[in-house]
């Protein structure tokens, strides 16, 4: 080989090797060009779907829990264990990073002591769109699991929508109202969902997040014969309500609860112990309901006078003997009543006029 060949092959494989280089740069800086605009364009369509639909962010889901603390002492009446335990509750679960498990609590007492009207209030405090947000997932029993025989084909709907949901939003709230008139059996369907387990779902960065954010909240009028008979032996005994605690109640409500017909009857989200907290709203006084009236006025733009309030007052029953000490329905059918005092008195108003 001569000189010339040995400069000239040198040269040529050099020449080569850089231009096969130099292709597979552009190639890269090509690809790697197009992945950064999907994945930006990808970012982008996500922030401005999020501008105009409900998405599983902090814009949406953003507990404002000194709100609701405040809001529960203002109009919820004569619950004082019930307030601080469900304040406490939700504190605790929402601060605590990769929680073990979903908060569980079931509410349990007489009809009109407040049920629904605090989760009503959970809802608002927790979601922008409050009871309206996707996220907030409310089942009732009389009209949603109205079949015995269904049974098992409403476990296989609500395993369905409660998994999605988690998928979708980990931070999902579902609430079962009268769980008392739910199919046996039905609720250990959920066992899985509210156990010490870490539920995954696959995100686009190939990462895997825990639906342990997620709160579950049943409602029962069970156990509510054994809230009030223990309310009513304490008062014969000269003790205060106020000095009433929560562990005064929580094994009576689930003993009751396990022994009563519906949907916690010999339930394994009894036996294994899922629920967190077994909460009572304890039956309301005289004194109670006459704060329910007040506002049931006050909301209508009235300034009651005492006979409105006495008035609507009688229409209630107060049990059970011989003391009569609580009212039987709570505040739950003063609404109607306060509203047709209110529109009698305006009309006779009108005819003097």
């Amino acid at each position: 080989m001569n000189l010339a060949d040995r400069v000239l092959v040198p040269l040529l494989l050099i020449s080569t090797v850089l231009a096969f280089a130099l292709c597979e740069l552009i190639t890269l800086g090509v690809v790697g060009a197009l992945s950064g605009l999907s994945g930006l364009g990808y970012f982008a369509y996500d922030k401005y779907k999020c501008r105009y639909q409900e998405c599983c962010t902090d814009e949406y889901i953003h507990p404002d829990l000194d709100r609701l603390e405040y809001m529960l002492t203002a109009k919820l009446y004569g619950q004082q264990i019930a307030r601080e335990t469900i304040i406490n509750a939700l504190r605790g679960h929402w601060e605590t990073h990769n929680s073990p498990k979903a908060l569980v609590m079931s509410f349990h007492g007489t009809p009109g002591t407040g049920k629904n009207f605090v989760v009503q209030m959970i809802a608002r405090a927790f979601y922008k769109n409050g009871m309206e947000s996707k996220y907030f997932h409310f089942f009732n029993g009389r009209n949603d699991f109205p079949l015995e025989r269904k049974v098992d084909e409403y476990k296989e709907v609500l395993y369905k929508i409660i998994s999605n949901g988690l998928q979708e939003c980990e931070r999902s709230m579902y609430v079962f109202d009268e769980v008392d008139k739910m199919p046996e059996g039905l609720l250990n369907m959920l066992v899985p969902f509210l156990d010490y387990n870490s539920y995954h779902k696959s995100t686009k960065t190939g990462e895997s997040m825990y639906q342990n954010k997620a709160i579950f909240i049943f409602l029962s009028n069970t156990g509510s014969t054994q809230i009030v008979q223990h309310l009513t032996n304490m008062w014969e005994r000269g003790n205060n309500r106020e000095d009433t605690q929560l562990q005064d109640f929580e094994k009576l409500i689930a003993d009751g609860a396990f022994s009563e017909k519906g949907g916690f009857y010999h339930s394994d989200t009894i036996q294994t112990s899922v629920i967190d907290h077994y909460v009572p709203f304890l039956p309301l006084e005289e004194v109670h309901v006459r704060k329910c009236l007040a506002r049931a006025f006050t909301e209508r733009g009235v300034n009651p006078k005492d006979d409105e309030i006495e008035e609507a007052l009688s229409h209630l029953t107060f049990g059970p003997e011989p003391h009569n000490l609580y009212s039987m329905a709570g505040c739950k059918r003063i609404e109607q009543k306060v509203a047709a005092i209110v529109y009698r008195k305006r009309s006779e108003t009108k005819t003097i006029k």
